[in-house]
């Protein structure tokens, strides 16, 4: 047989992964050491990122109740200094904008109507309380809850019924359902009253009637002194996804009254969406640096394992040049030892990752908020690294000759 007959050695990828294993695995104790620092980077990465964002989403959650995402809509004045009305389809406008939750109308009721604990005093001898009108949507809308008693359904909207903001229910002296006030020279009956509402000035202040009753029994064809129409539209209160307040308020005047958006008054109850918006964005960045931190340890820990394997391994290495193996063999098979220790590393990581998140929200009472980009992605991450931390030690065993491994074996 001559030179020219030799072809070259091949070897097939199951052969390279059986050799990478028998390599791991010949030094258990080595690779179980070398799997923890790769597993405790994983384990870190989805840990702190889970915390991180049980954390966030809490943080986040108290700053929606805070407000930052409920805005309003009232109507604006003209150059005369006249209120112009909303038109009556401005809510259903509005709850067509993708990311609004709940929108839900205050509407005006004319200004002499008031609301009494009794018809025995005379008018002129008490001032009244605040009276306006609402639909089913509003505590949603104002993310207000009852103290006691019920908001309107569709049913009692269209009676002679009230819920009071809670101020307005200890102004009146009301403990207790069905105790009755007198309103527009009739008696209705208390169904609901309020807890305190931060965000909505005046709610806590108001009297609520059912809009229907409103609209059919009370209001009257004429404008009160502020210009505004009783059964118009006093205020719209919105509220969107968390995070979207800033891209809904700019087109909300617009959706409102498309013939006069210069005249529509829109603002946000709180202050909180660009702080929001803020502690999202350094959160996230906070969480993604301590993750690369983790990460950049356990592939330290696999290069410096893998590095040493090659000084031990020198013998086999020459030996395996000697009988003919390629090069990229050799340098295949130390990438593929790197993998295994990446792969075993990221199996137990992920699985310490997301107990230890679930452990940390049970204790804090928070619900566990993983991103499952952190969990897809961790494997991904980790044979990335494996590769990485693989290459140069895999370089290094390639540039060793047959005599000189067997040399300084």
């Amino acid at each position: 047989m001559s030179i020219s007959d030799l072809r070259p050695i091949r070897i097939r990828i199951r052969d390279l992964l059986d050799d990478a294993t028998a390599g791991t695995w010949a030094r258990p104790l080595r690779t179980v050491l070398s799997s923890i620092g790769i597993a405790i980077g994983i384990a870190a990465l989805v840990a702190i990122t889970g915390v991180a964002g049980s954390n966030k989403a809490q943080y986040l959650n108290e700053l929606d109740r805070m407000g930052a995402n409920l805005l309003t809509v009232e109507p604006g004045k003209d150059t005369n200094d006249k209120t112009v009305p909303l038109p009556a389809t401005a809510l259903e406008m509005i709850e067509r904008i993708a990311p609004v939750t709940n929108a839900a109308a205050v509407y005006a009721v004319p200004s002499t109507v008031r609301a009494y604990r009794t018809d025995r005093v005379p008018i002129n001898q008490t001032r009244g309380l605040l009276v306006q009108a609402a639909g089913p949507g509003l505590p949603a809308a104002i993310d207000a809850d009852l103290a006691w008693g019920q908001w309107f359904s569709n049913a009692s909207r269209i009676l002679p019924t009230v819920v009071l903001g809670s101020q307005a229910a200890t102004a009146l002296g009301i403990a207790y359902p069905g105790q009755r006030i007198w309103v527009a020279d009739q008696w209705h009956s208390v169904i609901g009253v309020l807890h305190p509402v931060v965000l909505a000035d005046g709610i806590d202040h108001a009297v609520f009637l059912g809009d229907d009753w409103a609209r059919d029994t009370i209001w009257r064809q004429f404008t009160d002194a502020t210009g505004a129409t009783p059964g118009s539209i006093a205020t719209i209160y919105v509220n969107t996804h968390p995070g979207t307040a800033a891209q809904v308020r700019p087109v909300l005047a617009g959706t409102a009254n498309p013939a006069a958006p210069q005249y529509v008054g829109v603002s946000q109850l709180s202050d909180y969406a660009d702080v929001r918006e803020l502690a999202d964005t350094s959160l996230t960045n906070l969480a993604t640096a301590l993750a690369a931190i983790a990460l950049l340890i356990g592939g330290v820990g696999i290069a410096n394992t893998m590095i040493v394997s090659v000084v031990e391994r020198r013998g086999e290495i020459g030996l395996r040049l000697a009988l003919g193996a390629r090069r990229t063999h050799i340098a295949t098979q130390f990438i593929f030892e790197a993998l295994t220790l990446a792969a075993i590393g990221a199996t137990v990581g992920i699985s310490i990752g997301v107990l230890a998140t679930i452990g940390y929200a049970a204790v804090n009472a928070q619900a566990a908020a993983l991103p499952i980009t952190a969990v897809v992605a961790a494997p991904a991450l980790a044979l990335t690294v494996g590769i990485i931390a693989g290459a140069y030690p895999a370089w290094r065993a390639t540039r060793l000759t047959p005599n000189e491994a067997l040399r300084t074996a």
